[in-house]
């Protein structure tokens, strides 16, 4: 195995008042070169979150976009902390190594819902023992169609729509 090919997680952005999770599976090569949650141009990710937000406009620094975010008690995190894939698809993901989601209890005890940015994360998630901390926790689990640019089985404004509900929905 080669170890350019293991992959580690960015850090959780969250903040005491973090209500929502949105949580991916692993960033993809872009997003890792860059050090930034859905750092891809064509991920739609930053579009919606602008789109239902219009503070939080594209043009500004990813940082600020961030704390903005942060600000709305949005936060973002990946199921998995470390794992071998080649490229940026969700189906070359190997050995994973999940991250441990009872910290958000001492870091953000306000997280009530954890949105889930595609099939991964979400069945992933649901395989760990995370789960039980979730229902411990009575934490709201919403699988949420992929932003990726890969995802391309439903219509963007469709895709919009349920993302605008979530993210509103505190």
């Amino acid at each position: 195995m080669m170890t350019e090919n293991i992959k580690q997680s960015l850090e959780p952005q969250i903040s005491a008042n973090t209500k929502i999770m949105v949580i991916g599976s692993m960033p993809g090569e872009e997003s890792l070169r860059r050090q930034q949650y859905y750092g891809h141009p064509q991920n739609n990710f930053w579009k919606f979150v602008a789109a239902t937000f219009p503070e939080i406009e594209l043009k500004l620094p990813y940082e600020k976009r961030l704390s903005l975010l942060l600000k709305r008690g949005i936060g973002l995190w990946d199921v998995l902390q470390s794992c071998y894939r080649q490229g940026s698809l969700d189906s070359a993901i190997k050995n994973m190594e999940i991250n441990d989601f009872t910290l958000l209890s001492a870091k953000a005890p306000q997280v009530c819902k954890l949105l889930f940015n595609g099939k991964k994360a979400y069945e992933t998630f649901i395989k760990s023992k995370n789960v039980d901390w979730a229902e411990q926790n009575k934490i709201e689990l919403v699988l949420m169609p992929s932003t990726s640019p890969a995802n391309a089985s439903q219509t963007r404004e469709w895709k919009l729509n349920l993302w605008r509900q979530e993210l509103q929905n505190l």
